[in-house]
């Protein structure tokens, strides 16, 4: 029993020793965030499975304002706390976490990410650049996730019947240059209630009418940067024991409660409200396109 309760102290004061280190530069990345705008967002601390405190740093690459973040994730970046290590599950990390948001109310966010040219891919691993997720219990609701065929928008199947895929933008597309991403939403459990709507670039590309959250609804959080999991698949399929380097900016990043709120700008909110979608995406065949037998 004693030898439990030392393991269960241990444990807590390596994760204190991580949530310490992780907080080092902090405010300078908060200072950054408020210089940008964030409006309702309020950015809260590195990911607790952030392994290194400077994976995440200040960028003169920019689109607003002065800097950027960068994220940088390497070989062996996995982070672990009492309940959960990503090194033993496929996982690595870089990302920053926000305060929790609500539901059942509208909320607009704004992103804009740089891909660099020379971006090294880990597929057919997953790669989450932008993920929303309710605590206590954890359960991901939503992410935007990079794959071989570029940018999509996954309702993720801890939450969404079949695990539906929209694709947002090409890979070629994507890659150095800066993308906004929209994303309109009302985190609503009633499949009468719920949406979700999303524009790239200023193009609209996701009108979904139905549920929004988990059945029970709950409040979301924000977490965005780097996130990679089932990383044995890219082992197996490439036969490489180590993973490449990883690289992507943020900016801009963004939440309000109205489009007219979020851009300050009347007439471009009327022009992306205007647009409507011509058909529907077969999500099935993307999701079969992106992983095929992997899922199994």
């Amino acid at each position: 029993m004693l030898g439990r309760f030392l393991i269960i102290v241990l444990g807590m004061l390596v994760t204190a020793g991580n949530v310490t280190a992780n907080s080092s530069g902090l405010k300078s990345l908060q200072a950054e965030a408020r210089a940008d705008g964030d409006g309702l967002l309020e950015l809260k601390h590195l990911h607790d499975l952030t392994k290194h405190s400077d994976s995440v740093t200040l960028s003169d690459k920019s689109i607003v304002g002065d800097k950027s973040f960068r994220f940088e994730l390497n070989n062996g970046d996995c982070g672990y706390e009492p309940n959960w290590s990503d090194c033993d599950n496929e996982r690595e990390r870089t990302e920053l976490y926000y305060v929790d948001d609500t539901f059942k109310k509208e909320r607009w966010y704004r992103f804009y990410i740089f891909v660099p040219k020379d971006f090294n891919s880990v597929v057919p691993a997953k790669t989450s650049f932008i993920q929303f997720s309710t605590p206590n219990p954890f359960q991901t609701v939503v992410m935007f996730q990079y794959h071989k065929g570029g940018l999509f928008f996954n309702m993720n199947g801890m939450t969404f019947m079949g695990d539906p895929w929209y694709r947002l933008k090409s890979d070629e597309d994507l890659r150095g240059q800066w993308t906004e991403i929209l994303f309109n939403t009302n985190w609503h459990p009633d499949y009468k209630k719920g949406y979700f709507k999303i524009w790239i670039d200023g193009e609209i590309k996701v009108d979904y009418k139905g549920r929004a959250n988990h059945l029970k609804g709950k409040i979301v959080s924000l977490r965005y940067g780097i996130y990679n999991s089932f990383l044995n698949r890219y082992r197996r399929s490439t036969g490489n024991t180590t993973y490449p380097q990883r690289v992507v900016y943020f900016d801009g990043v963004r939440g309000d409660t109205s489009c007219k709120k979020l851009l300050k700008d009347r007439a471009r909110c009327n022009k992306l409200l205007s647009q409507t979608l011509n058909h529907l995406q077969d999500t099935k065949d993307w999701n079969h396109k992106i992983y095929g037998d992997w899922n199994k």
